[in-house]
Protein backbone atom coordinates (compact mmCIF):
# COMPACT_ATOMS: atom_id res chain seq x y z
CA UNK A 1 0.00 0.00 0.00
CA UNK A 2 1.43 3.59 -0.74
CA UNK A 3 2.09 5.20 2.41
CA UNK A 4 0.67 8.40 1.00
CA UNK A 5 -2.63 7.26 1.30
CA UNK A 6 -2.61 6.57 5.49
CA UNK A 7 -1.32 10.22 4.95
CA UNK A 8 -4.05 11.52 3.43
CA UNK A 9 -6.57 9.61 5.70
CA UNK A 10 -9.37 12.38 5.94
CA UNK A 11 -10.12 12.59 9.68
CA UNK A 12 -13.70 12.28 11.25
CA UNK A 13 -15.11 13.02 14.83
CA UNK A 14 -19.01 12.22 16.09
CA UNK A 15 -19.96 15.81 17.40
CA UNK A 16 -22.91 18.10 17.90
CA UNK A 17 -22.91 21.13 15.46
CA UNK A 18 -24.55 24.51 16.38
CA UNK A 19 -24.95 26.95 13.90
CA UNK A 20 -26.92 30.21 14.38
CA UNK A 21 -27.55 32.86 12.64
CA UNK A 22 -28.81 36.61 13.36
CA UNK A 23 -32.00 37.50 11.32
CA UNK A 24 -32.53 40.86 9.64
CA UNK A 25 -28.53 41.22 9.57
CA UNK A 26 -28.60 43.44 6.01
CA UNK A 27 -31.63 45.89 7.58
CA UNK A 28 -30.27 46.03 10.49
CA UNK A 29 -26.92 46.90 9.13
CA UNK A 30 -28.44 49.31 6.87
CA UNK A 31 -30.32 51.48 9.67
CA UNK A 32 -28.11 51.56 12.19
CA UNK A 33 -24.39 49.83 11.35
CA UNK A 34 -22.27 51.24 14.43
CA UNK A 35 -24.85 50.41 16.74
CA UNK A 36 -25.77 46.82 15.35
CA UNK A 37 -21.64 46.00 15.43
CA UNK A 38 -21.95 47.28 19.60
CA UNK A 39 -24.57 45.40 20.50
CA UNK A 40 -23.53 42.37 18.26
CA UNK A 41 -20.26 42.48 20.28
CA UNK A 42 -21.51 43.07 23.76
CA UNK A 43 -23.92 39.95 23.37
CA UNK A 44 -20.73 38.17 22.57
CA UNK A 45 -18.75 39.03 25.33
CA UNK A 46 -21.69 39.27 28.22
CA UNK A 47 -23.25 36.42 27.09
CA UNK A 48 -23.10 34.42 24.02
CA UNK A 49 -19.08 33.36 24.37
CA UNK A 50 -19.29 33.08 27.94
CA UNK A 51 -22.48 30.53 27.77
CA UNK A 52 -20.77 28.24 24.76
CA UNK A 53 -17.64 27.74 27.37
CA UNK A 54 -19.62 27.44 30.58
CA UNK A 55 -21.23 23.97 28.06
CA UNK A 56 -18.01 22.67 27.20
CA UNK A 57 -18.40 24.08 23.04
CA UNK A 58 -15.90 25.42 20.68
CA UNK A 59 -16.49 28.37 18.42
CA UNK A 60 -15.09 27.03 15.42
CA UNK A 61 -16.02 30.33 13.39
CA UNK A 62 -17.57 33.15 13.33
CA UNK A 63 -19.27 36.11 10.61
CA UNK A 64 -21.03 39.12 11.38
CA UNK A 65 -24.41 37.23 11.40
CA UNK A 66 -23.48 33.81 12.14
CA UNK A 67 -21.83 31.23 14.25
CA UNK A 68 -21.09 27.64 14.03
CA UNK A 69 -20.14 25.71 17.09
CA UNK A 70 -19.07 22.18 18.13
CA UNK A 71 -19.94 20.25 21.32
CA UNK A 72 -19.00 17.03 22.01
CA UNK A 73 -22.61 16.17 23.92
CA UNK A 74 -25.82 17.06 22.20
CA UNK A 75 -27.42 17.58 25.62
CA UNK A 76 -24.72 20.38 26.13
CA UNK A 77 -25.44 21.85 23.21
CA UNK A 78 -29.53 22.29 23.30
CA UNK A 79 -29.08 23.29 27.08
CA UNK A 80 -26.67 25.92 25.55
CA UNK A 81 -28.89 27.40 22.48
CA UNK A 82 -32.10 27.69 25.03
CA UNK A 83 -29.61 29.59 27.72
CA UNK A 84 -28.91 31.95 24.84
CA UNK A 85 -32.45 32.18 23.25
CA UNK A 86 -33.46 32.91 26.60
CA UNK A 87 -31.19 35.52 27.68
CA UNK A 88 -31.29 36.86 24.51
CA UNK A 89 -35.32 37.79 24.71
CA UNK A 90 -34.24 39.33 28.09
CA UNK A 91 -31.61 41.45 26.50
CA UNK A 92 -33.65 42.99 23.88
CA UNK A 93 -36.78 43.34 25.62
CA UNK A 94 -38.11 46.82 25.02
CA UNK A 95 -36.81 47.19 21.64
CA UNK A 96 -39.57 47.14 18.77
CA UNK A 97 -39.75 44.02 16.28
CA UNK A 98 -37.62 46.15 13.23
CA UNK A 99 -34.41 46.87 16.01
CA UNK A 100 -34.25 43.29 17.84
CA UNK A 101 -31.34 41.48 17.41
CA UNK A 102 -32.81 37.86 17.25
CA UNK A 103 -31.08 34.42 16.38
CA UNK A 104 -32.34 31.00 14.43
CA UNK A 105 -29.93 28.17 15.62
CA UNK A 106 -30.29 24.23 14.23
CA UNK A 107 -28.32 21.64 15.86
CA UNK A 108 -27.36 18.39 14.49
CA UNK A 109 -25.29 15.18 15.88
CA UNK A 110 -23.22 13.37 13.12
CA UNK A 111 -19.85 12.81 11.38
CA UNK A 112 -17.76 15.81 10.64
CA UNK A 113 -14.71 16.55 8.97
CA UNK A 114 -11.98 17.94 10.52
CA UNK A 115 -9.73 20.40 8.42
CA UNK A 116 -7.18 22.13 10.50
CA UNK A 117 -9.40 24.14 12.89
CA UNK A 118 -12.32 24.34 10.64
CA UNK A 119 -14.82 21.67 10.23
CA UNK A 120 -17.02 20.04 7.56
CA UNK A 121 -19.36 17.58 6.14
CA UNK A 122 -22.78 16.64 6.52
CA UNK A 123 -23.01 16.99 9.99
CA UNK A 124 -22.52 20.80 9.54
CA UNK A 125 -24.26 21.28 6.52
CA UNK A 126 -27.57 19.50 8.67
CA UNK A 127 -27.00 21.84 10.94
CA UNK A 128 -27.14 24.95 8.54
CA UNK A 129 -30.16 23.98 7.08
CA UNK A 130 -32.14 22.86 10.12
CA UNK A 131 -30.72 26.78 11.26
CA UNK A 132 -32.85 27.74 8.50
CA UNK A 133 -36.23 25.93 9.47
CA UNK A 134 -36.89 27.82 12.68
CA UNK A 135 -38.53 31.41 13.45
CA UNK A 136 -36.42 34.15 14.77
CA UNK A 137 -35.79 32.99 18.81
CA UNK A 138 -36.14 29.54 18.07
CA UNK A 139 -34.16 26.72 17.75
CA UNK A 140 -34.37 23.71 15.61
CA UNK A 141 -33.08 20.35 16.30
CA UNK A 142 -32.33 17.19 13.88
CA UNK A 143 -33.72 13.61 14.77
CA UNK A 144 -30.96 12.49 16.36
CA UNK A 145 -30.34 15.09 18.81
CA UNK A 146 -34.40 14.88 19.58
CA UNK A 147 -33.19 11.01 20.55
CA UNK A 148 -30.04 11.90 22.19
CA UNK A 149 -31.62 14.45 24.36
CA UNK A 150 -35.49 13.07 24.67
CA UNK A 151 -35.98 12.59 28.91
CA UNK A 152 -32.89 14.43 29.93
CA UNK A 153 -33.72 18.31 29.85
CA UNK A 154 -36.55 20.22 31.30
CA UNK A 155 -37.48 21.12 27.40
CA UNK A 156 -39.90 20.85 25.04
CA UNK A 157 -39.61 20.00 21.53
CA UNK A 158 -42.62 20.03 19.23
CA UNK A 159 -42.85 17.42 15.96
CA UNK A 160 -42.04 20.02 12.60
CA UNK A 161 -42.68 16.90 10.84
CA UNK A 162 -39.80 16.04 8.06
CA UNK A 163 -38.67 18.33 5.36
CA UNK A 164 -36.66 17.90 2.10
CA UNK A 165 -33.86 20.12 2.08
CA UNK A 166 -31.31 21.65 -0.66
CA UNK A 167 -28.66 19.14 -1.23
CA UNK A 168 -29.75 16.10 1.06
CA UNK A 169 -31.54 13.09 -0.46
CA UNK A 170 -33.35 12.14 2.45
CA UNK A 171 -35.79 14.12 4.15
CA UNK A 172 -34.89 15.63 7.19
CA UNK A 173 -37.20 15.08 10.56
CA UNK A 174 -36.92 18.77 12.37
CA UNK A 175 -38.07 19.18 16.06
CA UNK A 176 -38.97 22.67 17.07
CA UNK A 177 -38.86 24.60 20.22
CA UNK A 178 -39.85 28.40 21.00
CA UNK A 179 -40.04 30.71 23.65
CA UNK A 180 -42.92 28.54 25.03
CA UNK A 181 -42.52 28.95 28.63
CA UNK A 182 -39.78 31.57 28.74
CA UNK A 183 -40.33 35.65 28.53
CA UNK A 184 -42.57 36.48 25.67
CA UNK A 185 -40.72 38.28 22.92
CA UNK A 186 -40.60 41.93 23.20
CA UNK A 187 -42.18 41.90 19.61
CA UNK A 188 -45.74 41.22 20.78
CA UNK A 189 -47.38 43.49 23.11
CA UNK A 190 -51.12 42.42 22.54
CA UNK A 191 -50.01 38.80 24.44
CA UNK A 192 -48.00 40.98 27.13
CA UNK A 193 -51.10 40.68 29.37
CA UNK A 194 -51.31 37.19 28.67
CA UNK A 195 -50.14 34.35 31.47
CA UNK A 196 -46.09 34.20 30.35
CA UNK A 197 -46.49 30.82 28.66
CA UNK A 198 -49.41 31.32 26.22
CA UNK A 199 -47.78 34.77 25.92
CA UNK A 200 -44.42 33.01 23.91
CA UNK A 201 -47.03 30.76 22.22
CA UNK A 202 -48.54 33.39 20.16
CA UNK A 203 -45.53 35.59 20.32
CA UNK A 204 -44.07 32.43 18.16
CA UNK A 205 -46.64 32.25 15.79
CA UNK A 206 -44.63 33.66 12.83
CA UNK A 207 -47.11 34.41 9.78
CA UNK A 208 -44.93 33.64 6.72
CA UNK A 209 -43.58 37.27 5.23
CA UNK A 210 -42.75 37.01 1.25
CA UNK A 211 -42.23 38.94 -1.26
CA UNK A 212 -42.90 39.14 -5.16
CA UNK A 213 -39.77 39.92 -7.37
CA UNK A 214 -41.07 41.60 -10.59
CA UNK A 215 -41.55 39.45 -13.39
CA UNK A 216 -38.24 39.63 -16.22
CA UNK A 217 -39.23 39.72 -19.43
CA UNK A 218 -36.88 37.46 -21.50
CA UNK A 219 -38.33 38.08 -25.19
CA UNK A 220 -37.49 40.62 -27.22
CA UNK A 221 -40.63 42.06 -27.24
CA UNK A 222 -40.35 45.34 -24.65
CA UNK A 223 -44.02 45.40 -24.98
CA UNK A 224 -44.31 42.76 -23.20
CA UNK A 225 -42.38 44.59 -20.11
CA UNK A 226 -46.55 45.85 -19.17
CA UNK A 227 -47.48 41.84 -19.04
CA UNK A 228 -44.50 41.27 -16.70
CA UNK A 229 -45.22 44.32 -14.35
CA UNK A 230 -49.15 43.37 -14.70
CA UNK A 231 -48.52 39.96 -13.47
CA UNK A 232 -46.45 40.36 -10.47
CA UNK A 233 -48.87 43.25 -9.59
CA UNK A 234 -51.98 41.09 -9.90
CA UNK A 235 -49.64 38.18 -8.17
CA UNK A 236 -49.25 40.00 -5.17
CA UNK A 237 -52.53 41.42 -5.20
CA UNK A 238 -53.84 37.52 -4.66
CA UNK A 239 -51.07 36.76 -2.77
CA UNK A 240 -52.25 39.33 -0.04
CA UNK A 241 -56.17 38.35 0.38
CA UNK A 242 -54.49 35.24 2.37
CA UNK A 243 -54.47 36.33 6.04
CA UNK A 244 -51.90 33.97 6.51
CA UNK A 245 -49.32 35.59 4.76
CA UNK A 246 -47.37 38.98 5.08
CA UNK A 247 -47.12 39.88 1.39
CA UNK A 248 -44.17 43.13 0.44
CA UNK A 249 -45.65 45.96 -0.88
CA UNK A 250 -45.68 46.58 -5.13
CA UNK A 251 -43.31 50.06 -4.38
CA UNK A 252 -40.90 47.64 -2.06
CA UNK A 253 -40.53 45.23 -4.44
CA UNK A 254 -40.66 47.34 -7.53
CA UNK A 255 -37.94 49.01 -5.86
CA UNK A 256 -35.63 46.25 -6.81
CA UNK A 257 -36.93 45.85 -10.52
CA UNK A 258 -33.39 44.99 -12.63
CA UNK A 259 -30.82 45.02 -9.61
CA UNK A 260 -28.62 42.36 -9.79
CA UNK A 261 -29.62 40.95 -5.71
CA UNK A 262 -28.44 37.54 -4.86
CA UNK A 263 -32.02 35.83 -3.20
CA UNK A 264 -30.35 35.98 0.91
CA UNK A 265 -29.76 40.30 0.10
CA UNK A 266 -33.05 40.87 -1.86
CA UNK A 267 -35.06 39.07 1.18
CA UNK A 268 -32.79 41.36 3.94
CA UNK A 269 -33.60 44.64 2.10
CA UNK A 270 -37.48 43.51 1.80
CA UNK A 271 -37.69 41.78 5.49
CA UNK A 272 -39.11 38.37 4.05
CA UNK A 273 -38.71 35.33 4.33
CA UNK A 274 -39.87 33.84 0.77
CA UNK A 275 -39.51 35.42 -2.51
CA UNK A 276 -41.27 34.51 -5.95
CA UNK A 277 -39.03 35.01 -9.12
CA UNK A 278 -39.89 34.11 -12.33
CA UNK A 279 -39.42 35.35 -15.91
CA UNK A 280 -41.59 35.48 -19.13
CA UNK A 281 -40.25 33.86 -22.53
CA UNK A 282 -42.72 34.46 -26.04
CA UNK A 283 -42.08 32.66 -29.06
CA UNK A 284 -44.72 33.51 -31.79
CA UNK A 285 -48.77 33.35 -30.59
CA UNK A 286 -46.69 31.18 -27.31
CA UNK A 287 -45.54 32.42 -23.73
CA UNK A 288 -43.82 30.35 -21.10
CA UNK A 289 -43.87 31.59 -17.82
CA UNK A 290 -41.27 30.62 -15.00
CA UNK A 291 -42.12 30.84 -11.59
CA UNK A 292 -40.21 29.38 -8.31
CA UNK A 293 -40.34 30.08 -4.61
CA UNK A 294 -37.27 30.08 -2.51
CA UNK A 295 -36.84 30.61 1.31
CA UNK A 296 -34.24 33.01 1.14
CA UNK A 297 -32.19 32.21 4.25
CA UNK A 298 -31.56 28.70 3.14
CA UNK A 299 -31.38 29.23 -0.77
CA UNK A 300 -34.56 26.33 -0.79
CA UNK A 301 -36.12 25.86 -3.65
CA UNK A 302 -39.65 25.25 -2.29
CA UNK A 303 -41.25 24.80 -5.38
CA UNK A 304 -40.95 26.11 -9.11
CA UNK A 305 -43.08 25.16 -12.28
CA UNK A 306 -43.30 26.52 -15.96
CA UNK A 307 -46.81 27.46 -17.63
CA UNK A 308 -47.45 27.39 -21.20
CA UNK A 309 -49.76 29.59 -22.41
CA UNK A 310 -51.55 31.33 -25.65
CA UNK A 311 -51.00 34.89 -25.68
CA UNK A 312 -54.02 35.73 -27.60
CA UNK A 313 -55.95 36.49 -24.35
CA UNK A 314 -52.93 38.08 -22.11
CA UNK A 315 -55.56 39.26 -19.35
CA UNK A 316 -57.13 36.23 -19.02
CA UNK A 317 -53.58 34.38 -19.27
CA UNK A 318 -52.70 36.50 -15.96
CA UNK A 319 -56.09 35.60 -13.85
CA UNK A 320 -54.94 32.20 -14.27
CA UNK A 321 -51.39 32.08 -13.89
CA UNK A 322 -52.46 34.38 -10.69
CA UNK A 323 -54.50 31.57 -9.38
CA UNK A 324 -52.53 28.56 -9.89
CA UNK A 325 -49.26 30.35 -8.77
CA UNK A 326 -51.24 31.23 -5.71
CA UNK A 327 -52.43 27.97 -4.34
CA UNK A 328 -48.93 26.55 -5.40
CA UNK A 329 -47.05 29.18 -2.91
CA UNK A 330 -49.61 28.69 -0.37
CA UNK A 331 -49.48 24.88 -0.39
CA UNK A 332 -45.61 24.63 -0.38
CA UNK A 333 -45.09 27.11 2.53
CA UNK A 334 -47.43 25.46 4.52
CA UNK A 335 -46.11 21.86 3.99
CA UNK A 336 -43.02 23.84 5.26
CA UNK A 337 -45.14 24.79 8.58
CA UNK A 338 -46.47 21.53 9.03
CA UNK A 339 -49.55 20.91 6.78
CA UNK A 340 -52.52 19.43 8.97
CA UNK A 341 -54.27 17.61 5.59
CA UNK A 342 -52.02 15.68 3.01
CA UNK A 343 -53.30 16.39 -0.40
CA UNK A 344 -50.91 13.68 -1.46
CA UNK A 345 -53.36 11.12 -0.69
CA UNK A 346 -54.98 11.90 -3.56
CA UNK A 347 -54.20 10.04 -6.89
CA UNK A 348 -55.22 12.57 -9.61
CA UNK A 349 -52.68 15.80 -9.65
CA UNK A 350 -55.63 17.29 -10.86
CA UNK A 351 -57.49 16.38 -7.36
CA UNK A 352 -54.19 17.43 -5.38
CA UNK A 353 -54.21 20.88 -6.58
CA UNK A 354 -58.18 21.23 -6.25
CA UNK A 355 -57.64 20.38 -2.97
CA UNK A 356 -54.57 22.59 -2.01
CA UNK A 357 -56.86 25.38 -3.49
CA UNK A 358 -60.08 24.24 -1.45
CA UNK A 359 -57.96 24.91 1.77
CA UNK A 360 -56.94 28.36 0.80
CA UNK A 361 -60.58 28.94 0.18
CA UNK A 362 -61.36 27.47 3.63
CA UNK A 363 -58.41 29.39 5.34
CA UNK A 364 -59.73 32.78 4.17
CA UNK A 365 -63.26 31.91 5.70
CA UNK A 366 -65.73 34.61 4.24
CA UNK A 367 -68.70 33.85 2.53
CA UNK A 368 -68.00 34.24 -0.76
CA UNK A 369 -64.41 32.19 -0.57
CA UNK A 370 -66.20 29.46 1.26
CA UNK A 371 -68.54 29.17 -1.39
CA UNK A 372 -65.76 28.84 -3.72
CA UNK A 373 -64.38 25.94 -1.22
CA UNK A 374 -67.35 24.11 -1.72
CA UNK A 375 -67.12 24.30 -5.48
CA UNK A 376 -63.71 23.19 -5.55
CA UNK A 377 -63.70 20.55 -3.29
CA UNK A 378 -67.13 18.80 -5.25
CA UNK A 379 -64.86 18.97 -8.22
CA UNK A 380 -62.12 17.02 -6.76
CA UNK A 381 -64.63 14.52 -5.27
CA UNK A 382 -66.24 13.67 -8.94
CA UNK A 383 -62.71 13.25 -10.13
CA UNK A 384 -61.59 10.69 -7.45
CA UNK A 385 -65.16 9.77 -5.55
CA UNK A 386 -62.55 7.97 -2.91
CA UNK A 387 -60.33 10.77 -2.05
CA UNK A 388 -60.59 10.65 1.58
CA UNK A 389 -59.33 15.05 1.82
CA UNK A 390 -62.05 15.51 -1.00
CA UNK A 391 -65.02 13.68 0.74
CA UNK A 392 -63.80 15.20 4.42
CA UNK A 393 -63.58 18.86 2.33
CA UNK A 394 -66.73 18.78 0.74
CA UNK A 395 -68.44 17.84 4.07
CA UNK A 396 -66.25 20.05 6.23
CA UNK A 397 -67.46 23.07 3.91
CA UNK A 398 -70.88 22.17 4.14
CA UNK A 399 -71.20 21.94 7.73
CA UNK A 400 -68.88 25.46 8.40
CA UNK A 401 -71.51 27.36 5.89
CA UNK A 402 -74.71 26.21 7.15
CA UNK A 403 -73.39 26.75 11.44
CA UNK A 404 -72.43 30.68 9.98
CA UNK A 405 -75.91 30.91 8.02
CA UNK A 406 -74.02 31.51 4.82
CA UNK A 407 -75.73 28.46 2.66
CA UNK A 408 -79.38 28.18 1.06
CA UNK A 409 -78.32 24.54 -0.08
CA UNK A 410 -81.54 22.47 0.79
CA UNK A 411 -80.42 19.41 3.25
CA UNK A 412 -76.41 21.09 3.79
CA UNK A 413 -76.65 19.04 6.82
CA UNK A 414 -77.94 16.22 5.81
CA UNK A 415 -75.16 15.94 2.46
CA UNK A 416 -72.32 16.47 5.11
CA UNK A 417 -73.65 13.35 7.12
CA UNK A 418 -73.94 11.66 4.03
CA UNK A 419 -70.55 12.52 2.72
CA UNK A 420 -68.93 11.90 5.94
CA UNK A 421 -70.75 7.96 5.95
CA UNK A 422 -68.92 7.79 2.93
CA UNK A 423 -65.42 7.89 4.51
CA UNK A 424 -66.21 5.18 6.72
CA UNK A 425 -67.18 2.95 3.53
CA UNK A 426 -63.66 3.71 2.25
CA UNK A 427 -61.65 1.80 5.39
CA UNK A 428 -58.55 2.65 7.35
CA UNK A 429 -58.31 5.15 4.66
CA UNK A 430 -61.45 7.06 5.45
CA UNK A 431 -62.33 6.09 9.11
CA UNK A 432 -60.23 9.03 10.64
CA UNK A 433 -62.03 11.12 8.65
CA UNK A 434 -65.13 10.12 8.93
CA UNK A 435 -65.16 10.44 12.85
CA UNK A 436 -63.62 14.29 11.90
CA UNK A 437 -66.47 14.97 9.73
CA UNK A 438 -68.99 13.68 11.50
CA UNK A 439 -67.87 15.33 14.95
CA UNK A 440 -68.25 18.57 13.10
CA UNK A 441 -71.91 17.75 11.52
CA UNK A 442 -73.07 16.62 14.98
CA UNK A 443 -71.76 20.25 16.90
CA UNK A 444 -74.07 21.17 13.94
CA UNK A 445 -76.73 19.52 14.76
CA UNK A 446 -76.53 19.94 18.78
CA UNK A 447 -75.76 16.28 19.07
CA UNK A 448 -72.85 16.92 21.25
CA UNK A 449 -72.42 13.38 23.25
CA UNK A 450 -72.05 11.64 19.53
CA UNK A 451 -69.56 14.47 18.31
CA UNK A 452 -66.86 14.01 21.62
CA UNK A 453 -66.88 10.45 21.15
CA UNK A 454 -66.18 11.14 17.07
CA UNK A 455 -63.77 13.74 18.09
CA UNK A 456 -61.89 11.59 20.64
CA UNK A 457 -61.64 8.49 18.18
CA UNK A 458 -60.14 10.48 15.43
CA UNK A 459 -57.44 12.66 17.85
CA UNK A 460 -56.47 8.77 18.41
CA UNK A 461 -56.15 8.13 14.46
CA UNK A 462 -55.11 11.69 14.19
CA UNK A 463 -52.40 12.38 16.79
CA UNK A 464 -51.05 14.84 15.10
CA UNK A 465 -53.74 16.96 13.21
CA UNK A 466 -54.48 20.40 14.53
CA UNK A 467 -57.82 20.99 12.70
CA UNK A 468 -59.54 17.95 14.79
CA UNK A 469 -58.30 19.42 18.18
CA UNK A 470 -60.12 22.90 17.12
CA UNK A 471 -63.36 20.72 16.08
CA UNK A 472 -62.98 18.92 19.69
CA UNK A 473 -62.45 22.43 21.73
CA UNK A 474 -65.73 23.75 19.86
CA UNK A 475 -67.67 20.78 20.91
CA UNK A 476 -66.17 21.05 24.57
CA UNK A 477 -66.96 24.79 24.29
CA UNK A 478 -70.33 23.44 23.55
CA UNK A 479 -71.22 21.41 26.46
CA UNK A 480 -69.47 24.07 28.80
CA UNK A 481 -66.06 22.69 29.50
CA UNK A 482 -64.58 25.10 28.74
CA UNK A 483 -60.93 24.64 30.36
CA UNK A 484 -60.87 21.71 28.54
CA UNK A 485 -61.20 23.22 24.92
CA UNK A 486 -58.71 26.25 25.95
CA UNK A 487 -56.24 23.33 26.49
CA UNK A 488 -56.95 21.64 23.25
CA UNK A 489 -56.79 25.05 20.74
CA UNK A 490 -53.88 25.36 22.79
CA UNK A 491 -52.33 22.01 21.74
CA UNK A 492 -53.51 23.13 18.27
CA UNK A 493 -51.40 26.07 18.26
CA UNK A 494 -48.78 23.78 19.21
CA UNK A 495 -49.38 21.01 16.55
CA UNK A 496 -49.33 23.67 13.57
CA UNK A 497 -47.53 26.83 13.45
CA UNK A 498 -48.87 28.21 10.49
CA UNK A 499 -52.34 28.07 11.76
CA UNK A 500 -55.54 28.72 10.33
CA UNK A 501 -57.09 32.04 12.23
CA UNK A 502 -59.89 30.33 13.37
CA UNK A 503 -57.57 28.18 16.18
CA UNK A 504 -57.24 31.66 17.77
CA UNK A 505 -61.03 32.57 17.55
CA UNK A 506 -61.52 29.11 19.43
CA UNK A 507 -58.63 30.01 21.78
CA UNK A 508 -60.07 33.07 22.32
CA UNK A 509 -63.65 31.59 23.04
CA UNK A 510 -62.51 28.46 25.25
CA UNK A 511 -60.41 31.61 27.35
CA UNK A 512 -63.67 34.00 27.60
CA UNK A 513 -65.58 31.85 28.74
CA UNK A 514 -63.32 29.92 31.41
CA UNK A 515 -63.06 33.51 32.91
CA UNK A 516 -59.34 33.77 31.84
CA UNK A 517 -59.91 37.24 30.43
CA UNK A 518 -56.42 38.22 29.88
CA UNK A 519 -55.82 35.32 27.67
CA UNK A 520 -58.67 35.83 25.75
CA UNK A 521 -58.05 39.16 24.61
CA UNK A 522 -54.60 38.16 23.91
CA UNK A 523 -55.51 35.37 21.82
CA UNK A 524 -58.18 37.72 19.88
CA UNK A 525 -55.87 40.42 19.15
CA UNK A 526 -53.21 38.12 18.03
CA UNK A 527 -56.18 36.89 15.63
CA UNK A 528 -57.43 40.34 14.55
CA UNK A 529 -53.28 40.78 13.29
CA UNK A 530 -53.51 38.33 11.09
CA UNK A 531 -56.40 40.90 9.19
CA UNK A 532 -58.88 38.49 7.75
CA UNK A 533 -61.22 39.91 5.37
CA UNK A 534 -63.98 38.64 6.88
CA UNK A 535 -64.26 41.26 10.04
CA UNK A 536 -67.53 40.02 11.98
CA UNK A 537 -65.43 37.68 14.46
CA UNK A 538 -63.64 40.78 15.58
CA UNK A 539 -66.62 41.39 17.42
CA UNK A 540 -65.46 38.11 20.04
CA UNK A 541 -61.91 40.65 20.45
CA UNK A 542 -64.70 43.47 21.69
CA UNK A 543 -66.62 40.69 23.87
CA UNK A 544 -63.28 39.85 25.73
CA UNK A 545 -62.80 43.77 25.94
CA UNK A 546 -65.94 44.15 27.67
CA UNK A 547 -65.02 41.38 29.96
CA UNK A 548 -61.61 42.99 30.85
CA UNK A 549 -63.40 46.38 31.54
CA UNK A 550 -62.38 48.15 28.98
CA UNK A 551 -65.16 49.25 27.27
CA UNK A 552 -63.74 52.22 24.80
CA UNK A 553 -61.66 49.86 22.81
CA UNK A 554 -64.82 47.14 22.90
CA UNK A 555 -67.09 49.73 20.96
CA UNK A 556 -64.17 50.96 18.89
CA UNK A 557 -63.68 47.15 17.53
CA UNK A 558 -67.48 46.42 17.37
CA UNK A 559 -67.41 50.03 15.38
CA UNK A 560 -65.27 48.68 12.95
CA UNK A 561 -67.12 45.30 12.61
CA UNK A 562 -70.54 47.22 11.96
CA UNK A 563 -68.93 49.26 9.53
CA UNK A 564 -68.83 46.50 7.54
CA UNK A 565 -71.14 44.21 8.44
CA UNK A 566 -74.43 47.01 9.01
CA UNK A 567 -77.25 44.89 9.75
CA UNK A 568 -75.18 42.29 12.16
CA UNK A 569 -76.95 41.26 15.33
CA UNK A 570 -75.72 39.55 18.97
CA UNK A 571 -77.84 36.44 17.64
CA UNK A 572 -75.92 36.47 14.06
CA UNK A 573 -73.10 36.70 15.75
CA UNK A 574 -73.43 33.44 18.40
CA UNK A 575 -75.25 31.25 16.02
CA UNK A 576 -71.82 30.00 14.80
CA UNK A 577 -71.04 28.87 18.30
CA UNK A 578 -73.45 26.61 19.76
CA UNK A 579 -74.16 25.82 23.60
CA UNK A 580 -76.17 23.63 25.33
CA UNK A 581 -76.88 25.27 28.34
CA UNK A 582 -78.62 28.43 27.26
CA UNK A 583 -77.26 30.28 30.30
CA UNK A 584 -73.45 30.42 28.31
CA UNK A 585 -75.10 31.72 25.35
CA UNK A 586 -76.67 34.59 27.15
CA UNK A 587 -73.18 35.19 29.09
CA UNK A 588 -71.49 35.70 25.57
CA UNK A 589 -74.27 37.62 24.14
CA UNK A 590 -74.28 40.11 27.52
CA UNK A 591 -70.50 41.08 26.28
CA UNK A 592 -71.43 41.58 22.69
CA UNK A 593 -73.92 43.93 23.69
CA UNK A 594 -72.13 46.21 26.19
CA UNK A 595 -69.96 46.40 23.72
CA UNK A 596 -72.91 48.24 21.15
CA UNK A 597 -73.43 45.45 19.18
CA UNK A 598 -77.82 45.36 19.13
CA UNK A 599 -79.68 42.08 19.63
Amino acid sequence: MDENVSDKRVERRLAAVLAADMVGYSRLMEADEAGTIARQREHREQLIDPTVARFAGRIVKTSGDGMLVEFASAVDAVECAVAVQRAMAAREAGRTAGEMIRYRIGINVGDIVIDGDDILGDGVNLAARLEGLTEAGGIAISGAVHEQVAGKLDVTFEDGGRHEVKNITRPLQVWRWSMVGGAPAASAPPAASAEPPLAALLAAIEVPSLAVLPFQNMSRDPDFDYFCDGLTESLITDLSRDSRLTVASRNSSFELKGQALNARAAAERLDVRYLIEGSVQVMGPRMRINAQLIEAHTDEHLWADRYDRATDDLFAVQDALCEAIAVEIDASISAGHGRHAREESAQDPEVRRLIRQSLIYLGRFDPISLLKCQQVSDRAMELEPDSPIALLMASAVRTVRHLNSWTSEDGALDTALALAERLFELGPSGTPYGHFSRAYVRLATGDYDGGLKDAAQAIALLEGTSSIRTIHARILCAVGRFGEARGETIQALKLHPYPYPVILIMLGLSSLMDERIEDAVAALEKYRSFEVQQKRDDALLAAALTAADRRDEARAVIADVMAENPTLTTDDFVRPYPFRDPAHREQLAAYLVEAGLPR
